[in-house]
Parts: structure tokens; C-alpha cells; sequence
């Protein structure tokens, strides 16, 4: 079970994600493609609905040419 504060900060990256996904002008799909991970994972980390590992976080953010702390308000 999620603490509801680990569940905000999993939405709140996700939303953070998404926001400089779309800035790019790449769908999840692209950005998938870009990072090796498979859509349904993006879509999943997007939404809050999936804790991503280290290493994920920092492969999306190598995608999207940025640190991982952009990820985080």
C-alpha cells in the first residue's frame, strides 16, 4: 500500500514527465521508442500508477535531455 505522500509524488513526476514529453512534441509512443521502455510503461509512470526504478528514471530523462531532478517539483 502507497502512503498517499509517496502517491502525490509519483503523480506529481508523472504529471512532470508528461509536461516536458509533450513540450518536446513527442508522444508516448515516441518517447518509448527513445527510451527503450515499451508505451504501456510510459503511459503507467505518466499517470502515477507505476513506481519507475533509478535506472528508468534516468533513461527518460537521457531521452528527454534533461536531469532527473527536472522530474521533481
Amino acid at each position: 500500500m502507497l502512503t498517499p505522500g509517496f502517491k502525490d509524488m509519483l503523480n506529481g513526476m508523472g504529471r512532470r514527465i508528461s509536461d516536458l514529453r509533450r513540450q518536446q512534441g513527442l508522444t508516448q509512443e515516441q518517447l518509448a521508442e527513445k527510451s527503450g521502455l515499451d508505451r504501456v510503461s510510459v503511459g503507467y509512470i505518466e499517470q502515477g500508477r507505476r513506481s519507475p526504478k533509478l535506472s528508468t528514471l534516468y533513461t527518460l530523462a537521457k531521452a528527454l535531455d534533461c536531469g532527473i531532478g527536472d522530474f521533481f517539483a
